[in-house]
């Protein structure tokens, strides 16, 4: 394959992907198809499984892709406010995280494990911070950081949910009004305002 060819081939895959985000949102997995995505992006079924080899593939390239794209957000800070925050700002991908993330309790969905790995990935680097946090006294002993990793993912999921159908709740402050209270005081990392 030529130089030229590469580029318009990531350029295509990144259009399917993108495309995908929306259909997947719009339908959940189950209700999504092929040859919708196929038809927003003016290419054949078979085309779009060439690049990806099913919807199912498809599905995980677009979490995966979202996930690393929210990686930074996730490390700065370990009270998980700067997610929230930059949810706040992309509804698309929210819906599409809370339907599939729903859809995936079901042993039988292609991203089940996808998604299993990544909460007992994101629970336990959190605790890990949240421990460190502890450890230099940023909060009560008493508070559990594995117990606290839990509730703040829960309270996370929990307001996306309540957004995406009352798109007027304030998610961010509630979330940060939760980190307050349970944290004890204003958790480290955010001024007084």
């Amino acid at each position: 394959m030529k130089r030229g060819e590469y580029a318009k081939t990531a350029e295509r895959r990144r259009h399917i992907l993108a495309t995908a985000l929306e259909v997947f949102a719009e339908s959940g997995f189950r209700g999504a198809s092929i040859r919708e995505i196929a038809a927003r992006v003016g290419m054949t079924d078979t085309g779009v499984v060439h690049h990806f080899g099913g919807k199912g593939k498809l599905l995980l390239a677009v979490v995966t892709q979202k996930e690393q794209e929210d990686v930074g957000a996730a490390l700065r800070d370990p009270y998980l406010r700067d997610l929230v925050a930059r949810n706040a700002g992309r509804p698309g991908t929210v819906r599409l995280f809370t339907t599939l993330s729903a859809e995936a309790t079901d042993p039988e969905h292609p991203a089940h494990e996808h998604f299993v790995d990544r909460y007992e990935s994101v629970r336990r680097k959190t605790a890990e911070r949240l421990t460190q946090e502890r450890a230099e006294g940023r909060f009560p002993a008493s508070i559990d950081p594995e117990t606290a990793a839990r509730l703040m993912m829960a309270v996370m999921d929990g307001l996306q949910i309540q957004w995406l159908l009352d798109p007027t709740l304030e998610m961010e402050a509630a979330y940060t009004d939760f980190i307050d209270h349970y944290f004890g005081g204003r958790a480290p990392g955010r001024d007084a305002s």
